[in-house]
């Protein structure tokens, strides 16, 4: 089976946020089961530093609204060197300095953008020569890809998948004729241009990134005014968790992290939590619980409740590394945190993957108390670390981390509220005080298997049903 896979973002070439990771990794898993993936993105200004690429066609033409623009295509591979990435290169729309915008705006021509992404990522079989059996389509930016692949010929069958529902690619209904589907009344939601409504509502089939998250969407609750288009395909919505590459995610090899360490051997992690203490101004306990936090400052990941929480957790006694960027107001919130509790909580506003990583490695415990979660991989990358999670019970978060599972593998609230969570820290620091039951739970931890290849057999799977279900098949 031959898939040309379609991400705005992959690793490393472009990176905001977790579709990247997807992007970057999946496609090289499908190939160790037999399927010839083949990944598709623009060429972003930052992809260039991983150059130099081979110029693989020049002049392919693709429609946008009622132009025909051209464009090229240059060829690289992934991290594995054998998962071919086809780069469409046309620098008035993409050789930009942000990948979606600067100064927290997105670029004006942002619809017309990703219009053209669409269009263009199916014309690149025919361009090289690769018969792609189904195109797989991710997130917003190629929500019109399904769309438009009606127009191909023959016309492939594609899966959607939605990796994060609440950023939709939503623009105004004037835009319907410049991005060329004005003729689709089905790209239209409540009055405006939807990118990601017009990709589940004209993909073949529709998954996203975990099975709690593929329910959670289709109630008014978490499905940000698309439940309903959801719940109308709801026969063809399946959820497939993501997966961690361990050879990326690994103790025992990882460079970054103050002395490496296995399940069997957990005394470089002693080591790792003494130089995060010493490293980011904590006072050196090794009897004290460690909390690590690796997110983005949003109200969104709970981080507004995490902030209440600390003053009352520290007292257990308990420390807080926090590691982000994000909301001005909550990014100020933590810096005084760190400040009132010298030696309890430090707080580095950035993002620093080698830090990152030694946070994983130094904590005994990490927080994701997040209201929403399509998936997640914080927790998974912790559990790889031998950190324990603390999670709230949704989306991916609840489908990869139980506190009464066999074995147990974390600590989990059912509400984003500071009783709930304060009671579920209140509940891991008793569990740390008794080390038998710390060390089978850490086991446990460690004995969680997320690897990519479970996954891409789910993925699979999908393909098949979707070529079963194709009207030319």
């Amino acid at each position: 089976m031959n898939v040309l896979f379609v991400s705005n973002e992959v690793v490393p070439f472009a990176k905001v946020g977790g579709l990247a990771d997807v992007a970057g990794t999946l496609p090289s898993a499908l190939r160790e089961q037999g399927i010839d993936a083949r990944v598709a993105m623009p060429l972003h200004r930052s992809c260039l530093k991983y150059g130099p690429f081979e110029t693989v066609a020049t002049g392919v033409p693709a429609v946008l609204g009622a132009e025909t623009l051209e464009f090229d295509l240059v060829q690289g591979a992934l991290s594995d060197r054998k998962t071919p990435v086809y780069f469409i290169r046309y620098d008035p729309l993409f050789d930009r300095p942000e990948i979606y915008g600067e100064g927290g705006t997105d670029y004006p021509d942002a619809a017309e953008r990703y219009a053209f992404f669409s269009s263009a990522a199916l014309q690149i079989p025919r361009a090289v020569g690769f018969r792609a059996d189904l195109v797989h389509a991710n997130d917003w930016m190629a929500g019109l890809l399904p769309l438009f692949a009606a127009r191909v010929d023959p016309a492939p069958p594609t899966l959607y998948t939605i990796h994060n529902l609440a950023y939709q690619g939503e623009y105004p209904e004037g835009k319907a004729g410049p991005i060329g589907c004005l003729w689709d009344p089905e790209s239209r939601h409540r009055g405006a241009v939807n990118f990601m409504a017009t990709g589940i509502r004209r993909a073949t089939i529709v998954s996203t990134v975990s099975s709690r998250y593929a329910e959670e969407i289709q109630t008014p609750e978490f499905g940000c005014g698309l439940e309903g288009v959801l719940a109308e395909r709801a026969a063809d919505l399946y959820g497939v968790v993501n997966g961690i590459d361990y050879d990326l995610w690994n103790p025992a090899t990882d460079p970054h992290i103050a002395a490496h360490f296995t399940p069997s051997d957990l005394r470089g992690k002693a080591a790792c939590k003494a130089a995060l203490q010493k490293d980011m101004g904590l006072d050196v306990k090794p009897d004290v619980p460690l909390v690590g936090c690796v997110t983005r400052l949003a109200s969104q990941k709970g981080l507004d409740v995490l902030a209440e929480v600390i003053p009352h957790a520290v007292e257990l006694p308990m420390q807080f590394v926090i590691l982000g960027t994000g909301q001005p107001d909550l990014e100020a919130r933590y810096t005084a945190l760190a400040a009132e509790h010298p030696g309890s909580v430090a707080v580095t506003i950035a993002f620093s993957d080698p830090l990152a990583r030694r946070v994983y490695a130094g904590s005994d415990l990490f927080a994701m108390p997040s209201r929403y979660e399509p998936c997640g991989l914080g927790q998974m990358i912790a559990m790889a670390y031998g950190a324990v999670p603390i999670v709230n019970y949704t989306g991916g978060l609840a489908d990869t981390v139980s506190e009464t599972g066999d074995p147990p593998t974390g600590f989990v609230h059912h509400a984003v509220t500071v009783d709930e969570v304060l009671a579920t820290v209140r509940r891991a620091a008793a569990v740390y005080a008794k080390p038998d039951r710390w060390a089978a739970l850490v086991a446990g931890c460690f004995a969680q298997d997320f690897s990519w290849a479970d996954s891409a057999r789910r993925y699979q799977e999908l393909y098949a049903k979707a070529l079963a279900k194709h009207p030319s098949r």
